[in-house]
């Protein structure tokens, strides 16, 4: 049985492996949709058309609760903490009002729409914080349904990139400046290279300014995930009135220690892009795991709610934060 259970798990670690390496390919000739996006639709591809239920499983489930927290981790450097120097008092409030916005506003309007409560808050960090990482750091965290997973990733993946082309029609509807410009992009466009598209789209100032805020919003991911693991948690014992302990995930411990680590400049280059690239690939591998474990008839059931769901958060987000800014600025 031991035998069985280990080629299993061989053999669902070889699907997840390859079709997260297709993603990672793919991506090139597609940047703007990016490799977790593609690695998602290629997992739930495999799971519900190429293989049965059962195949590939155990591997899946190793990559999304073994291989996620590796991955986020050593994303740790990207984090130079240095970069908190160079956040001013405007940028701090835009990203507290952003993430907050976002977060409280998924969350009181998934209840009022029936969404459970481990989707509206996966969706609230994913649009508040940075994108797909902020869903699978979370979704460990509060102990998600991979389903709920899956669908937050895709959505959040698609409103950020719709945001690439809207952005700068906003910039320029509203004759906002190079710095509001950027404040805007920075700190409401969920992943990295989506701010760095739209930014970069409007002019280099722009493109600067929004990857600075970007920054400062991904340095929120650990207390934010604390925070949420730590609510959702007492969401769940509030009936049997138990004490509430505050838990840090291991994974974010490392992921601060980590992001510590590459500010003090001890790495070299060489080991930082190690990392760097070895963490970004193996949440690619992750992804592909959760969307093999996601069934279509949930996806369909839900997907089209959610993406409605999700649309609601940020234009909601956007608007605050636009009002933010223009209050402040």
């Amino acid at each position: 049985m031991a035998q069985t259970n280990k080629q299993n798990l061989l053999c669902g670690l070889l699907v997840v492996f390859s079709i997260g390496t297709l993603a990672w390919w793919l991506a090139q000739f597609a940047p703007r949709i990016g490799s977790i996006t593609i690695a998602i639709v290629l997992g739930v591809f495999a799971g519900n058309v190429l293989f049965s239920n059962q195949t590939g499983a155990e591997g899946a489930t190793f990559a999304e609760k073994n291989l996620l927290p590796v991955a986020i981790v050593l994303l740790g450097v990207e984090l130079q903490l240095v970069t908190l120097l160079s956040l001013g008092p405007v940028a701090a409030v835009v990203i507290l009002t952003s993430i907050a916005s976002s977060v409280l506003v998924s969350i009181q309007l998934g209840k009022l729409l029936g969404f459970s409560p481990g989707l509206s808050v996966l969706m609230g960090a994913g649009n508040g914080i940075c994108g797909s990482s902020a869903v699978a750091a979370t979704s460990i965290a509060i102990e998600a349904d991979e389903s709920d997973t899956g669908i937050s990733i895709s959505v959040v993946n698609l409103l950020g990139t719709i945001g690439i082309f809207l952005m700068p029609t906003i910039i320029s509807l509203f004759s906002l400046s190079d710095l509001e410009g950027g404040l805007l992009v920075g700190g409401t466009l969920q992943a990295f290279g989506q701010v760095v598209a739209a930014g970069f789209a409007v002019n280099d100032d722009v493109g600067n300014i929004a990857t600075v805020v970007k920054m400062g919003r991904v340095l929120m991911l650990g207390p934010m995930v604390v925070i949420l693991g730590t609510w959702m948690q007492s969401q769940t014992v509030s009936e049997e009135k138990s004490k509430v302990r505050v838990r840090v995930p291991r994974f974010i411990i490392g992921f601060v220690i980590v992001s510590i680590i590459a500010s003090l400049d001890i790495l070299s280059p060489e080991i930082l892009s190690l990392f760097k690239t070895s963490g970004k690939y193996l949440l690619v591998i992750a992804m592909a795991g959760i969307g093999m474990k996601i069934q279509l008839r949930t996806l369909f059931r839900s997907g089209v709610r959610a993406l409605l769901f999700g649309g609601a958060i940020s234009v909601v987000q956007i608007v605050i934060t636009l009002i933010a800014i223009m209050l402040i600025v």
